[in-house]
C-alpha cells in the first residue's frame, strides 16, 4: 500500500516563557516578563522524551522560585507597579496584535529513521543568541526570578534532567510579544502570579511537529514500520497539528494529549507539576489573541 504516512512527531524544541497577572484593563492578564529559551537536542533520535524533560523541569524550577516566600515581597511590589504602568502605558490595549513583535520560526531537524539505529553525525546546534544589554526590563525583580529559573545550576551534569541550557539560549523579550500558534519551533508556558495565596499557576501550549511523507507500508492497521517498511523516498514534509486550540493544558494533559508513547505519567518532576493550579485559560487572550495572524511582525531581536 502507499500512503502519506505520519512517520513520527516531535513536542517543541524551544519554548516561550512568560510571568503574567491580572494587572491589565479590568483585571485582565498581561506580561511581566518574557523569555524565549531555545532547544538543543542531546541526539538524532526520533523521540523528544529530552526535550519534555526540558520544559518540565526549567517550568518547576520558575515555579519554585516565584513561589519562595523571599520572592514574595519583590513581586507583589511589581505587580502593584504593572497595574499602574499598564494603565498608563501608551497604547497598552489598542495596539493590533499584527503590529506587535513574534519570534520567527526556525528549521526543523531533519528527518531520522526511528529503527533504533544511531547515526554518526552529531545533532544541529543552534548558534547562541545574542543579548542586548539595554534591553528593557519594566519590572526587575520579576525577570530576574524568571532568567533564574531557566539559567538554573541543576548540579549534577550527568543528571538526566540537567540543564543544558547555555546563557546564549535565553533571550528577553518585550511585554508586548504575541505568541504564534502557527510556529513549529517553539511552544509556550504560561505562569500566573496573580494570587500567589493559591498558589503560582501554569499552563502549557506546544503542539506535535509531525514529519509526513509518501511511504510504502504493508499494514493497514499498523501503518509505517520503520523496521518492515522501504523509508520515505523524498525528505519527508514537516507539518504543525491541526487543529491547535488556545487551551493552556497541565503537564498530564498535554502528554496523554499529543504525546501518550512517551511514557512519562509516572516521572516524579511530571508528577510533581501535574500537583501544581493550572492556570486560566483568559491568561492567554492577551499573549495569544484570538484573532493573531501569522503576519505577527517578528522581534527584531531575535537575529544577530
Amino acid at each position: 500500500m502507499l500512503g502519506y504516512k505520519c512517520l513520527y512527531s516531535k513536542n517543541p524544541r524551544s519554548f516561550l516563557f512568560s510571568v503574567v497577572a491580572n494587572v491589565g484593563p479590568r483585571g485582565s492578564s498581561r506580561s511581566l516578563a518574557v523569555a524565549y529559551r531555545q532547544g538543543n537536542d542531546r541526539d538524532n533520535s526520533a523521540l523528544s522524551l529530552a526535550r519534555v524533560e526540558h520544559v518540565v523541569a526549567d517550568t518547576l524550577a520558575r515555579i519554585e522560585i516565584l513561589s519562595d516566600p523571599a520572592s514574595r515581597a519583590g513581586l507583589e511590589a511589581e505587580r502593584a507597579l504593572a497595574e499602574d504602568w499598564y494603565r498608563r502605558s501608551q497604547g497598552g490595549n489598542k495596539i493590533e496584535s499584527s503590529e506587535r513583535p513574534s519570534i520567527p520560526d526556525s528549521p526543523q531537524p531533519p528527518f531520522v529513521v526511528p529503527d533504533g539505529s544511531q547515526r554518526s553525525e552529531k545533532p544541529q546546534i543552534l548558534p547562541e543568541l545574542p543579548w542586548y544589554d539595554n534591553a528593557p526590563s519594566e519590572f526587575p525583580f520579576t525577570t530576574a526570578c524568571l532568567l533564574l529559573g531557566l539559567l538554573r545550576e541543576d548540579g549534577n551534569a550527568n543528571a538526566t534532567n540537567s540543564n543544558s541550557t547555555r546563557p546564549g539560549d535565553v533571550q528577553l523579550q518585550p511585554l508586548s510579544t504575541v505568541f504564534r500558534g502557527d510556529c513549529t519551533e517553539y511552544g509556550l508556558v504560561v505562569l500566573d502570579i496573580s494570587d500567589l495565596d493559591s498558589g503560582v499557576k501554569y499552563g502549557i501550549v506546544g503542539f506535535p511537529v509531525r514529519y509526513m511523507a509518501e511511504v510504502s507500508y504493508h499494514s493497514e492497521e499498523g501503518g509505517w514500520d520503520p523496521v518492515e517498511d522501504p523509508p520515505p523516498k523524498k525528505e519527508p514534509d514537516i507539518v504543525l497539528i491541526s487543529p491547535r486550540p488556545r487551551l493552556p493544558l497541565s503537564i498530564l494533559q498535554w502528554l496523554r494529549k499529543y504525546f501518550y508513547y512517551l511514557n512519562l505519567d509516572a516521572g516524579p518532576s511530571v508528577l510533581r507539576l501535574e500537583d501544581r493550579p493550572l492556570v486560566d485559560a483568559v491568561a492567554l487572550d492577551y499573549f495569544w489573541p484570538s484573532k493573531s495572524t501569522t503576519r505577527a511582525k517578528d522581534a527584531s531581536n531575535t537575529t544577530a
